[in-house]
């Protein structure tokens, strides 16, 4: 379950909630390699106990130019990441390049919910013992 503006209108369009489907297993195996334009779920830099969800913009070896007009070239084993709505974004124009190994999964598919929908699948998922988050971390846009 995710909530915020940072990647609107991708998720969390007109203000409802989303719920995204990750590959969590090739991240896990580190076989996952980050290709431009890809949804990712990656732990957020200077906070382990959050997650964050971005649009991967530069892999390793690639340049990029920040919001700020500087040219980067992104180091072997990291990513450059940032939001579909970048007005309202923390990402890595903030914090930087952001290493490959902190992708905790690649977005498969994106459910975008009413929140009464939302409420009401978290009801059912509560009586069948299901948890919609699969990891301890707070996601956040």
């Amino acid at each position: 379950h995710v909530s915020g503006k940072s990647m609107s209108p991708t998720i969390n369009w007109q203000g409802n909630d989303s719920i995204l489907f990750l590959n969590k297993i090739l991240c896990w195996l580190r076989a996952y390699k980050p290709q431009v334009n890809d949804v990712v779920v990656y732990i957020k830099p200077g906070d382990v106990t959050k997650s964050v969800v971005k649009r991967i913009k530069a892999t390793s070896g690639e340049t990029i130019v920040t919001r700020d007009g500087k040219e980067i070239v992104i180091q072997e084993g990291h990513f450059w990441a940032e939001g579909d709505n970048a007005r309202c974004s923390v990402d890595s124009n903030d914090y930087g390049e952001i290493p490959t190994k902190s992708i905790i999964g690649k977005c498969l598919w994106i459910l975008p919910l009413h929140l009464s929908v939302l409420s009401s699948l978290k009801e059912i998922c509560q009586k069948v013992g299901v948890s919609l988050s699969r990891h301890s971390r707070t996601s956040e846009l």
